[in-house]
């Protein structure tokens, strides 16, 4: 059975894979709790250097120009922060059911997000108790299927499947919150680093969805 596993454990920016499943897996982790080996690899320029380099294996155009800045708060002032900016703070938590949608109640979304996950045999966290519907849940799952997708081209396998399944469930789920998301960090939180990483988020999940919808022909 394919998992979903704890990012934590991750290298922050990993070698090998394919470009977009690990800027997906670098996402994901910035939202992650974070602990002292996050804090201490995103105080190091290398980590904005290799993020650069996945971009140009992207093959669309995503603006970055080392726009995520180091954390400006020291360790234990930077968890406090996190923990008080999306654990506390309801006004701006990283859970899809937070955000009201007209298309779907809590209970739609998180039996649409199962659905998902159970169709790819992925199974959550037990040990970390993940709720399906936190955001660095589905970027994990994004992470997932692009490597699929990477996966089947190098195969000589048609990676289509794939990628109708990446911009499903970016339709369907992330393209429906994340643009809330961001518009409530860049007016409410204060630590520049969420700033940088949010905005970035947006705008490649933005440039992403553009680049299946061209591919696939699904343009409308």
């Amino acid at each position: 059975m394919e998992a979903i596993v704890d990012t934590q454990n991750r290298e922050i920016v990993g070698s090998g894979g394919h470009s977009i499943s690990q800027i997906y897996l670098f996402l994901g982790r910035c939202f992650s709790y974070p602990k002292n080996e996050f804090y201490e690899a995103m105080k190091d320029i290398r980590v904005r250097e290799e993020v650069w380099a996945l971009l140009g294996g992207v093959p669309f155009k995503v603006k970055f120009n080392n726009c995520i800045p180091s954390p400006s708060l020291l360790q234990e002032e930077f968890e406090t922060e996190y923990i008080s900016t999306f654990d506390i703070n309801p006004s701006r938590p990283l859970y899809e059911t937070a955000y009201s949608r007209e298309d779907m109640c809590a209970r739609d979304i998180y039996e649409d997000l199962l659905r998902f996950y159970d169709y790819f045999d992925i199974k959550l966290s037990e040990q970390e108790k993940d709720y399906p519907d936190h955001l660095t849940v589905e970027l994990e799952f994004m992470a997932f299927l692009s490597k699929k997708e990477g996966d089947a081209t190098g195969s000589g396998v048609s990676p289509d499947p794939y990628r109708l399944a990446q911009l499903d469930f970016i339709e369907r789920h992330l393209d429906k919150w994340v643009h809330k998301l961001d518009e409530k960090i860049q007016t409410k939180v204060n630590d520049p680093f969420y700033k940088g990483v949010s905005a970035f988020m947006k705008g490649f999940i933005k440039e992403h969805h553009l680049y299946l919808q061209t591919v696939l022909n699904r343009l409308n």
